[in-house]
């Protein structure tokens, strides 16, 4: 198994020598067709002005001229008229040079070996000191025509190397620097698929195109993220069975407890009947939280057919007029600004169940005298907006607000169960849809439903 470690160390070692290459073959390629020819003209117009100071301002003393000339920073190989050879200056790593060069030199011709040195990967022109890589030239001195071969000497070359070293690193820097950036993001990657599976997991859904054919570590912690995910969606599924079971079971015994409690209610008085009334109280409370929790285990399920056609200003008016009797008793007003052209797909019982739930929280959180204003409009979505000027609610409350089973200070009564706005939220989702709240406490609250 190749390890995450070793595919990085070998990424790394496989960059540095690619990068290396290339920074190589840039710094060679921009010496052979900038640098070369600079250096060869530089060094033909010195060789033409010592001749012309030779000419004009010395005695034809040859090897006084020739020394003067290595002690400016060049080396020299002369072939003498008489075929003696003299080196003034560093030494040649390799004397040999054709003797039709030479001839040619001396005849006039002009020698021009590093101009047309040529290209190695691994060697620069400039830094290999061979006699055939020098600028040659014809000078006449007292015994006959000297072949003079020139070139500058190694020593005096170290503004050429800064200038060669500076690009090749350079160019190694930059290089080396993006192909790390492409790979590091092509070993990040699997690792950020993982961050986005654990969002997946959390909000409930199977993470998907996890790296899970991979042979190194984060191949091993996908496979085994990949159960555990398994494992959570299949104790959730257990949960949900269990939950919806028990809540079938008891919905019988609670009906029966509730008709006898209302009998009782009914046929007895005195402390008795005191007693059987809260008897019916409670249960009716514990047969409305086993019909929200059937609700949740059939929301759950997630395969309800949303096809019915749902004109959303109808739906609204419906609960409306079923809540009359409690917008009556608590004094609380509602208007309504609804547009009765907007319809969606969808499911007409669990969206009355959703207005009924925001429209009940809004005249639980208002008091006597209160506004609720309901108000559908076509924005992007078909949007529903439900406002109230009621107690509102602080951030901590807003946070934990569609949580099952979580009830605020606004929402705690004796009838609450916490799961009305769990609810309120599968159901707009499941009808591809969002929900928003915006509450200040003492200031009221807006829930904003786009569907």
């Amino acid at each position: 198994m190749k390890t995450l470690y070793t595919r990085i160390v070998l990424t790394v070692f496989l960059i540095l020598i690619a990068s290396g290459a290339v920074a190589l073959l840039v710094s060679n390629v921009a010496y052979y067709v900038w640098w070369q020819p600079t250096y060869s003209e530089k060094t033909e117009r010195t060789a033409s002005a010592a001749v012309g100071y030779f000419e004009n301002h010395t005695d034809l003393d040859e090897a006084a001229y020739y020394s003067l000339l290595a002690r400016t920073g060049y080396q020299l190989f002369v072939v003498k008229a008489d075929g003696r050879v003299m080196r003034y200056g560093g030494e040649f790593r390799n004397e040999t040079i054709d003797d039709a060069i030479i001839r040619s030199v001396r005849e006039g011709v002009v020698y021009e070996g590093m101009r047309d040195y040529p290209f190695h990967l691994f060697l620069l022109g400039l830094f290999d000191n061979e006699v055939v890589n020098t600028y040659g030239f014809p000078l006449i001195g007292s015994d006959g025509v000297d072949a003079v071969f020139m070139r500058p000497d190694l020593s005096a070359q170290i503004r050429e190397l800064h200038l060669f070293v500076g690009l090749f690193f350079g160019t190694l820097t930059v290089l080396a620097f993006l192909l790390i950036a492409l790979s590091t993001r092509n070993i990040v990657r699997p690792v950020k698929l993982l961050t986005e599976a654990t969002a997946s997991v959390a909000s409930g859904t199977r993470p998907r195109d996890l790296p899970l054919g991979r042979t190194d570590e984060i191949g091993v912690l996908a496979r085994r993220f990949d159960d555990m995910a398994q494992t959570i969606e299949m104790s959730e599924a257990e949960r949900k069975r269990f939950v919806s079971n028990v809540s079938h079971e008891f919905r019988s015994p609670l009906t029966s407890l509730t008709g006898y409690a209302t009998r009782l209610v009914a046929t007895t008085d005195g402390e008795a009947s005191d007693y059987a009334r809260i008897i019916r109280d409670e249960t009716e409370r514990l047969s409305g939280l086993t019909t929200q929790l059937l609700l949740l285990a059939r929301l759950d399920e997630a395969d309800l057919a949303l096809e019915s056609d749902v004109t959303i200003a109808d739906s609204i008016e419906e609960v409306i007029r079923g809540l009359s009797f409690q917008l009556d008793q608590t004094g609380v007003a509602i208007s309504t600004d609804l547009d009765r052209s907007i319809a969606i797909k969808g499911d007409p019982i669990l969206l009355s169940q959703v207005w009924a739930n925001l429209i009940q929280n809004a005249l639980h959180a208002s008091s006597e005298g209160g506004m609720i204003r309901i108000r559908l409009e076509q924005r992007e979505r078909p949007t529903v907006t439900i406002a109230d000027d009621g107690v509102g609610m602080d951030e901590a409350t807003k946070a934990r607000l569609f949580e099952r089973f979580f009830q605020g200070d606004v929402s705690r009564s004796t009838t609450g169960t916490g799961l009305g706005l769990s609810i309120v939220h599968d159901i707009i989702a499941l009808h591809d849809g969002t929900i928003h709240v915006d509450s200040t406490p003492g200031r009221g609250t807006v829930f904003t439903v786009m569907l």
